[in-house]
């Protein structure tokens, strides 16, 4: 069973800081003295020097909420002709705690210098940012080069989950810089590794500028990309991607190389499966009409070869009013690159010349799957979809792309305002304003094909007139593109038409035609779709991929290719989370393995780049939600056996690929026919993780079912209505208390669980307090989870109802009859579960508070009574004949005030004399003590009588009975520390001081005085074995 690890869900590590830093060398100590740490930033720190993290140290840098402020400044002391930090190896860096308190860290202002560089050019390295403000780095003059936040060498790793980066600039100037690396662009981070953006706000970045500050014919290299340029690999799942620019400028003996992306320009592999780009620009001057574009992205480079382009896959996104000086209002892609645009929404895009949301350059390949393009313009070609003189469209099994009520007209040769260039007063290199002249009428309003004008050159397309949807349209001519038109110049002749009547000229279309220009065909096409409004309707529902509201100046309004592009039709699966218990409930939460075989799976897991799935240090697989991986077929994580050598991805509920945004639904677009499998991942809160494998086959316009799949590859029946049921669990929580005042909390117990009629659970019969590493699981739920002494916390528990019994009461307590003292709850589902309440045994008596009482185990106290001048406690030592009262001056928490103290008697009992109900001593022997079940407190015993012929002792004797001591209480000496020796008090002998004088005369005085000598010197012995005595006796007692 797998259990998700911590970086499934991309949490934080805790923010408690470990350590402070107001100062420069105060953040080194921090860092050198410890291998893992979070280190609260309190002060403004300007850096002397660069600090390296590496030797595997984890290090998170945290605000601190009430010495920043508004925020605390990462800067430097003088020179700043380097990066802060360095991060190398196993090391790795967090910025921010993910909350707004601990975001406050800002490296801002500064006309050179770099945040962060991750690895090394021959070794790897790992940033996270959280959070932050990243705003107004880089110059003309900067020397450190692209990336003012981040430079991501090859292995590094990069992931950007929220921050500000704004107003960062990328400089174009010629030369090296202070890590020899040519500059190329991408104001905020420049990468050849691996980068994550999760969330964040990119705006107003640019790379270079107007006029002076563009690259020169000296730095050719010089890219684009407003805020990120990347070779790696580049992944956005979310975030805002607004009015950053691309100033990169192209020169004639520039050839090939790449000139644009407002946003992003990027190779090797780019894929977007969300966020927002908006109002994004490539602001080239428009005069070498080549390899220029992209108001949002720019993919690929026209000088290198496919296995260093790699592949886009646009998988979602929402792309709003971006703007291009060339070609690609949103998304330009070059020469020898693939990619997928399988789901997303582009609107309101334009360009100055062709695709007024995306172009594709030649000897590209593209996939479009499921799209649908309505109201968008064209100037003069394909107000929906334009092909160049070498464009390739095909249609597979009428996937195609649904084209309707698009327009194509001379009336959209304008700038993106809607202003003739002619009368433009914004300053923007529009040129040509004269182009809309040219065409009279233009020609295509849904789709056109330009004639192959160069020597050996084709181009064809597909014509379907079965959408997607199964919608029955039909095509009719609408215009005619002469031979000599290309589409893509300005001139008259690139945009001239045939004579041809709009729209009803021509031909109509209604069954799957090959339009081929050229050859005899001395002509291109335009065309126009009828389509029902029914048919239009299905087709923006069930799109995909949506392309409305975009114009391009020239040709092709919503997309234009002078590539192969091949429009396919893929599919979705659907599916539900419900419980087991009443299924109509959609459970929240829940994360899936999805696994393709090969030819399945999305189209762009043929383009041959997809990576191995990483693997963390104990071999286990971590694929991420929304990128697919491959599974080596040596992998040794169990949980990933029954998906080696298959493609898989992870589907969060409501995540990047689940399209269906109610809890406990589910919907993955874009599938192509094929076998899968699936495995939940993690189950929704308070149910069971099923371990079970799924399978479903795609079957070209065929109801997809769910089965539940076995090892030997059969399916064990279909999944009803695809609603996976997951069995309901649910928690207990109670309190041990001491039942004087219900609130003193009691560690130490022990407890069993019983099934509602009496019967021991297997495995929870010795559920003990935990107190510190405290954990269950679905396999073994009996275990305290919760960490706190007297605290209890059962989980993973399955429905139904249960006794608690006591087994092992707290020390000093009493433990009570588990026969006839126990405590019913019940598991039931319903959003209580999780807090069953606890209830006496007669089912129907609530425990307040779930808090279960015992009382204190009573205590005794015993002593003896003896004559001082005999040893021990036997028969021959034991005085009978006392009494003594008893007062306890403080119960088990406080003083007793003196007038609420009872006083008690307790006078001799023995067999021999026989025992009064009042004398309250339990002992049946002469002289020795017995008093039970006194409560706790602290007690004075007093002698009142003492036994006939000794002493009554004077002293206050004092003893306390409490959880530690209940059995026979020793006895002290009020305000002493001396333990009386074995509770033996003793009394000592009362003396004859005279006797009387009798006898004859002949007793005389002088015959009487030996007698007399001899009664003084007993006299002086008896009165120093009192002294003695009661020497002896203060020892004692």
């Amino acid at each position: 069973m797998h259990v998700a690890k911590a970086d499934d869900d991309a949490s934080a590590a805790s923010v408690t800081p470990t350590a402070y830093a107001a100062n420069y060398g105060q953040l080194v100590n921090a860092i050198n003295g410890s291998q893992s740490a979070v280190i609260a930033i309190t002060g403004n720190i300007a850096f002397t020097g660069q600090i390296t993290l590496n030797q595997g140290k984890k290090i998170t840098l945290v605000s601190d909420a009430s010495a920043c402020g508004t925020a605390c400044e990462l800067n430097y002391a003088s020179a700043s002709d380097f990066s802060l930090f360095n991060v190398i190896g196993d090391s790795s860096l967090t910025f921010g705690g993910g909350t707004e308190d601990t975001n406050k860290l800002s490296f801002s202002n500064h006309s050179n210098g770099r945040l962060v560089q991750v690895g090394s050019a021959s070794d790897k390295g790992t940033v996270t940012i959280n959070g932050g403000t990243y705003n107004k780095n880089g110059s003309i003059s900067n020397t450190t080069g692209d990336g003012n936040i981040a430079y991501v060498f090859k292995n590094g790793n990069l992931t950007i989950n929220d921050g500000d980066f704004k107003n960062n600039y990328a400089s174009a100037a010629s030369g090296s810089t202070t890590i020899g690396v040519t500059r190329s662009g991408g104001a905020v981070v420049r990468s050849s590794g691996s980068v994550t953006i999760n969330g964040g706000t990119f705006y107003q970045n640019s790379s270079a500028g107007p006029n002076s500050e563009r690259n020169d014919e000296n730095n050719l290299d010089f890219h684009g990309g407003g805020a990120i340029w990347s070779d790696g690999t580049l992944i956005v799942n979310d975030g805002l991607f607004s009015a950053n620019k691309s100033y990169a400028k192209h020169y004639k003996k520039s050839g090939k190389r790449p000139i644009g992306g407002g946003a992003i320009w990027a190779a090797g592999r780019l894929v977007v499966n969300g966020g927002t780009f908006q109002d994004n620009w490539q602001m080239d001057n428009n005069t070498e009409l080549y390899a220029t574009g992209g108001g949002a992205i720019y993919f690929g480079d026209g000088t290198k070869g496919k296995s260093y382009n790699g592949s886009m896959v646009i998988n979602g996104g929402t792309f709003d009013s971006n703007r291009s000086m060339q070609d690609g209002g949103a998304i330009f892609m070059a020469w020898d690159c693939s990619a997928v645009f399988q789901q997303g929404t582009f609107m309101n895009n334009w360009s100055n010349r062709l695709g007024g949301a995306v172009y594709t350059e030649e000897d590209s390949t593209s996939y479009v799957t499921n799209a649908a393009a309505y109201e968008n313009h064209a100037g003069h070609f394909g107000g929906g979809l334009w092909l160049c003189p070498s464009g390739k469209g095909l249609t597979s099994e009428h996937g195609g792309m649904a084209l309707f009520a698009n327009e194509a007209n001379v009336k959209y040769d304008r700038t993106e305002t809607g202003v003739l260039v002619a009368n433009d007063k914004s300053g923007k290199n529009y040129d040509n304003p004269n182009s809309y002249q040219y065409g009279t009428t233009g020609a295509g309003d849904d789709f056109s094909i330009m004639y192959p004008s160069k020597s050996g050159q084709t181009n064809y397309f597909q014509l379907s007139v079965e959408w997607f949807t199964g919608d029955i349209i039909t095509w009719h001519d609408d215009g005619q593109p002469t031979s000599k038109a290309n589409g893509y110049l300005y001139t008259a002749d690139a945009l001239s038409v045939n004579a041809m009547s709009r729209p009803d000229g021509g031909v109509g279309y209604t069954s799957d035609t090959k339009l081929d220009p050229g050859g005899s065909n001395d002509f291109g096409y335009g065309l126009k779709v009828t389509a029902s409004m029914h048919a239009q309707q299905n087709a923006i529902h069930q799109a995909f991929i949506t392309f409305t509201k975009n114009t391009a100046r020239l040709s092709g309004g919503a997309f234009g290719s002078n590539g192969v592009v091949d429009f396919v039709k893929v599919y979705d699966v659907n599916w539900s989370k419900v419980s087991s218990v009443g299924t109509s409930k959609n459970l929240a939460g829940s994360k899936w393995v999805l696994a393709a075989n090969a030819g399945s799976g999305p189209h762009n897991l043929d383009f041959g780049n997809v990576a191995n799935c990483s693997a963390d240090d104990s071999g286990s697989l971590t694929p991420s939600e929304g990128v697919w991986c491959f599974v080596p077929t040596d992998t040794t994580d169990s949980y990933y056996a029954a998906f080696k050598g298959k493609y898989v991805t992870i589907v969060s509920d409501n995540g990047i690929l689940d399209k269906n945004n109610a809890n406990g639904q589910f919907r993955v677009k874009g599938l192509r026919v094929g076998t899968y499998l699936m495995k939940e991942y993690q189950a929704p809160d308070w149910y069971e993780q099923s371990g079970k494998t799924y399978t479903f086959t795609i079957i070209a316009d065929t109801q997809v079912t769910i089965s539940v799949y076995e090892d030997d590859g059969k399916d064990t029946g279909a999944v009803n209505g695809n609603a996976i049921a997951n069995k309901p669990y649910g928690a207990v929580s109670w309190g041990k208390v001491d039942s004087t005042d219900q609130l003193t909390v009691l560690a130490g117990s022990k407890w069993k669980l019983q099934d509602a009629n009496g019967n021991d659970i297997q495995g929870a019969d010795n559920i003990t307090d935990c107190t510190d590493q405290c954990s269950s699981s679905l396999d073994n739920p009996y275990h305290d989870v919760d960490s706190g002494e007297g605290t209890f916390r059962l989980t993973y528990l399955p429905l139904g109802t249960y006794r608690l019994v006591e087994t092992k009461a707290p020390d000093g307590y009493d433990l009570p009859d588990g026969a006839t003292v126990y405590y019913t709850f019940t598991i039931k589902e319903n959003d209580d579960r999780m807090n069953a309440k606890l209830y006496k045994a007669d089912g129907v008596t609530e425990v307040t508070e779930n808090k279960v009482p015992n009382d204190h185990t009573k205590g005794s106290v015993i002593w003896y009574k003896t004559d001082s001048t005999k040893e021990g406690k036997g028969d021959d030592a034991r005085l009978k004949g006392s009494e003594w009262s008893l007062t306890q001056t403080k119960d088990w928490n406080r003083d007793i005030a003196t007038e609420e103290r009872t006083v008690i008697t307790v006078t001799d009992c023995s067999r021999d004399t026989g025992c009064s109900a009042a004398s309250k001593d339990q002992a049946k022997e002469a002289g020795k003590f017995q008093l039970k079940d006194l409560d706790w407190g602290t007690y004075e015993l007093v002698e009142t009588k003492a036994p006939a012929g000794f002493y009554r002792s004077e002293t206050i004797y004092t003893f306390v009975i409490d959880k530690d001591h209940t059995a026979p209480a020793e006895i002290q000496i009020k305000n002493g520390t001396d333990p009386v020796t074995g509770n033996i008090i003793t009394n000592t002998p009362v003396t004859v001081s005279s006797l009387p004088f009798t006898g004859t005369g002949s007793q005389t005085p002088r015959m009487f005085l030996p007698y007399v000598l001899g009664t003084v010197g007993a006299g002086l012995a008896v009165g120093l074995g009192l002294h003695v005595a009661r020497r002896r006796m203060a020892r004692q007692g």
